[in-house]
């Protein structure tokens, strides 16, 4: 008899259901949020696990990773899939949600999520760590120049350290905000300098991975955003082709039809908002400082001038990894 395994996640309990083939409920109770708990429940009471779903989520891919390395046949279910099906239930509560996941396993009317890689992971986490550094920094510097600003004093753009020789400048030592600007600079030397470190790891990571360094062949792709999309994809045997990346990272409209009416709106906007805003900036670097003259420039800028730049932009974003100097094969195009 095979049994079907449904998980609702939360951060210290789990809702755990069995149901056999015939969608009977075998068991129903809850186990701590953890994989050896899960493990020991689960082969308890479900000896003959076919499939064992739980939706995306914070501790998803930490579950998935753990119960895979002990043999479970765990399935990671799009959430925005299972809340559409389990929304049709009259009372929502961690029970009924784990037996909506176990009967959609049991018949297999879900979308399976692909877990990225251990190393994937790690190197996200890096991208995603600089990326907020970033944005701390950009705070930071917007912050000050808008409280000198009102005194009168105004300078050229500028970052890092000749961002704080500038303002140096301007506020001197008996100056009134000298006091209130000099803890934001302190955090600021600070930010700047952790950013310097995780670049140097970055530029690292990059240079060894033969993939990354094909990306950067393309003009506009640097070192970020090549190792960013290099491990966004993880795995591209999980595409079906090459045009379908664009969807999967949010980059192509949505579509509404029915009936008569069929319609084209904005981007998605559903996938990785990081890499798609990488993509978004290569693009811009492309169409407007990039001297060298390619195929994906030409084409860019001729439709450009048929539906405008910005919308151009958002064309070229996803097309770099087709570009013709990669020279992969259809496995590496992703």
């Amino acid at each position: 008899m095979k049994h079907y395994v449904g998980l609702d996640v939360s951060q210290r309990e789990t809702a755990v259901c069995v149901v056999d083939e015939t969608g009977r409920p075998i068991f129903e109770g809850r186990a701590k949020s953890n994989p050896g708990a899960l493990a020991e429940l689960i082969r308890r009471k479900a000896p003959f696990a076919e499939r064992i779903g739980f939706e995306t989520g914070a501790m998803s891919s930490w579950l998935w990773h753990e119960l895979r390395r002990i043999d479970l046949p765990v399935v990671c279910i799009d959430a925005r899939h299972a809340k559409a099906a389990l929304s049709v239930r009259m009372n929502k509560s961690d029970e009924n949600d784990a037996r909506g996941l176990a009967e959609l396993v049991r018949i297999g009317w879900y979308r399976e999520v692909k877990v990225k890689s251990a190393e994937s992971q790690q190197v996200r986490s890096l991208l995603v760590t600089r990326s907020r550094l970033i944005e701390i920094r950009r705070a930071i510097e917007n912050q000050i120049r808008a409280m000198v600003k009102e005194y009168g004093l105004l300078f050229d753009r500028a970052i890092g350290s000749m961002f704080r020789r500038k303002v140096a400048e301007l506020v001197d030592a008996e100056h009134a905000l000298k006091d209130v600007i000099a803890p934001l600079l302190s955090i600021h030397e600070q930010v700047c300098g952790e950013q310097e470190k995780l670049d140097k790891r970055i530029a690292a990571l990059a240079r060894a991975d033969e993939t990354s360094r094909r990306l950067m062949t393309v003009p506009g792709i640097g070192v970020v955003t090549a190792l960013t999309f290099r491990h966004t994809i993880d795995d591209p045997s999980r595409f079906r082709s090459a045009a379908t990346v664009g969807a999967y990272l949010g980059l192509t409209p949505r579509r509404k039809q029915s009936g008569e009416s069929d319609t084209n709106g904005k981007t998605s906007k559903w996938g990785d908002r990081l890499l798609r805003t990488y993509l978004f900036e290569a693009a811009s670097v492309l169409l407007h400082r990039t001297k060298k003259w390619c195929t994906l420039k030409a084409w860019g800028l001729r439709l450009a001038k048929r539906i405008g730049m910005k919308k151009a932009k958002v064309a070229v974003a996803p097309k770099a990894r087709c570009h013709p100097s990669l020279h992969l094969g259809r496995r590496h195009h992703l």
